[in-house]
């Protein structure tokens, strides 16, 4: 059995007169089939140009008609044009066409005017559904590949909620990556999912998005350091923002992820888009803080899900202070059992402090090395989960009082520097979230989160440098009442704990932390040391400093102890 595809424009006489033969063949021969496309005069040169490429065929005019054997894989063969076609239906049928060139003209007119009323119900039908659309930048990413099919089920933005995915990737080597992750996408059949778009052009794929997942990561090679890394992830994240700016949708919600310094690329986004909410550019700490909760999880031998209200504050991919005092387990065989609903305190069901001050830390620093080392390639599946775990309880609530940590742009809640991205303990209402701003923190703490705001300062910085201003030598008598004032403040020695009488964290002579200055919750990763503010006027133009110097987030000063 042969299906004949016969397509062509609309307008076009030689297709009608082709059409209507098909017709006459269908009639007379019960095994005979045909499907018809028919194109606008504006579709066809483009629709033929991409058919004939596909299939390597050589034909430039309307109709095109082919045979598909159906009982050998549908392959095509080609048939030709109106002429062709004729020449075939004599030779192998005894049927051909005598149809009137006035008669082929009036059917043509007439098959124009059923394709413009056709295409008008389609855009209706069209414009009655009004998808999510969402758009997944880097799509070659691993971590794209294990969202597509949470996002396209429903699980994310509801059972209700049609998704019009776009597929946004710019990276040529990568093509083929992408579009195989589209025709798997197709190949699920979800009902929700509209359709699936690959973009190449950033523009496009921003243009009028509703939910923005960034996976953007800017490699950090072995010859490139730390500030020149950060300046390209700013550059790349200034342009983004820029188009989000011009071409979103004016509630876009956008959550940056990935290895990279989100929370500084976050920061980055909010000052290139000002007129979009800055309430609505949100950097994913949930990855860190599922780690943390699998290590206690290991430790109680209980599921992972059942570690509750664990947070991780600060510079998500640099330093960060994970906080057990508020954590909960449910699900703990222990001497007390209770309804699912019952939970303990993690810090006495673990019953070691001296685990959780260093093992467990150290652990931590590890977490994501050692499953990448199992696995023998990058951990991708659980990055994704963070991830729609996060947009699930953006978009529809979360649990009636949990707790959760992200990235967001602070208000000075905690004491910490205004406008800085931190990570902080929030709670998910529907569409919205919510900092919970009367947590009680230690002194230490406080002093460690003051520390990792000066960290994200110094890592803007290299994007807004603070303006220099020459510091003139100190006279002799001002260092006689330096020398007094310290003695009458003593300032010339530490505070508790390691501090500084100034309430500053003890450093070292790069701006490290000292040892002596961690405590519980505390994890430390290495950064490079930044130069000195000397160093950096000495470096920058003073007029464009003070320029740039104004888009950066002011300081907050440490308050000092009282004197004894």
């Amino acid at each position: 059995m042969a299906k004949f595809v016969i397509a062509g424009k609309a307008d076009c006489p030689y297709y009608a007169k082709a059409e209507l033969l098909a017709d006459d063949l269908k009639t007379n021969l019960p095994d005979f089939k045909i499907h018809k496309i028919v194109k606008t005069p504006d579709e066809w040169q483009n629709w033929l140009s991409e058919m004939c490429t596909h299939h390597g065929w050589m034909h430039n005019k309307s109709p095109l008609i082919w045979r598909e054997l159906v009982d050998r894989g549908g392959k095509g063969m080609l048939i030709g044009g109106a002429n062709e076609f004729q020449e075939y239906a004599k030779g192998y049928y005894g049927i051909q066409s005598k149809m009137a060139s006035s008669d082929m003209k009036k059917v043509s007119g007439e098959n124009l005017d059923t394709k413009r009323v056709i295409t008008e119900e389609e855009e209706y039908v069209k414009s009655l559904s009004k998808p999510l659309h969402v758009c997944i930048t880097h799509a070659s990413s691993p971590v794209a590949y294990y969202m597509v099919n949470v996002i396209a089920r429903g699980d994310v933005f509801g059972k209700e909620t049609e998704i019009s995915l776009r597929l946004f990737n710019d990276d040529e080597n990568e093509m083929k990556m992408v579009e195989g992750l589209k025709m798997e996408a197709v190949d699920l059949a979800y009902p929700l999912l509209k359709e699936v778009i690959i973009e190449t052009d950033i523009k496009k794929a921003f243009t009028g998005i509703h939910v923005v997942i960034m996976l953007d990561e800017i490699e950090k090679t072995e010859d490139m350091d730390r500030k020149d890394w950060l300046r390209k992830n700013g550059e790349v994240f200034t342009s983004r923002g820029e188009i989000l700016d011009e071409v979103a949708h004016r509630d876009v919600k956008v959550i940056v992820a990935g290895n990279g310094p989100v929370n500084h690329n976050t920061y980055i986004l909010t000052v290139s888009a000002p007129s979009i909410p800055r309430q609505n550019f949100v950097a994913q700490a949930r990855l860190r803080e599922n780690y943390a909760k699998a290590t206690i999880a290991k430790r109680l031998a209980v599921n992972s899900a059942g570690v509750v209200d664990l947070l991780v504050w600060g510079n998500i991919n640099g330093t960060t202070y994970t906080d057990v005092s508020r954590a909960r387990v449910h699900g703990y065989d222990g001497a007390i059992w209770g309804p699912p609903f019952y939970s303990r305190p993690i810090i006495d069901m673990v019953h070691d402090n001296k685990w959780l001050e260093t093992e467990y830390l150290e652990s931590l620093k590890t977490h994501q090395e050692s499953i990448e080392g199992a696995l023998g390639h990058t951990s991708s599946m659980s990055a994704a989960a963070a991830l729609t775990t996060i947009l699930t309880d953006w978009w529809n609530g979360s649990a009636e009082g949990r707790i959760y940590s992200l990235g967001v742009v602070c208000e000075g809640w905690y004491d910490l520097p205004d406008s800085l991205v931190y990570a902080l303990p929030v709670k998910f209402q529907k569409g919205t979230w919510e900092v919970l701003q009367d947590l009680d923190l230690e002194d230490t703490v406080k002093i460690k989160l003051q520390e990792i705001g000066r960290e994200l300062q110094k890592e803007l910085y290299v994007m807004f440098p603070p303006p220099f201003t020459e510091t003139p030598p100190p006279s002799e008598e001002d260092g006689e009442k330096d020398d007094e004032k310290k003695k009458v403040f003593g300032q010339d020695g530490e505070g508790p704990d390691g501090a500084t009488a100034d309430g500053e964290a003890k450093t070292d002579e790069v701006g490290e932390i000292s040892s002596e200055t961690r405590h519980l919750g505390t994890i430390k990763e290495e950064i490079e040391p930044e130069s000195t503010d000397t160093e950096r006027g000495k470096s920058q133009n003073a007029t464009d400093t003070e320029e740039a110097a104004s888009n950066a987030p002011a300081a907050t000063p440490t308050p000092q102890p009282e004197a004894e």
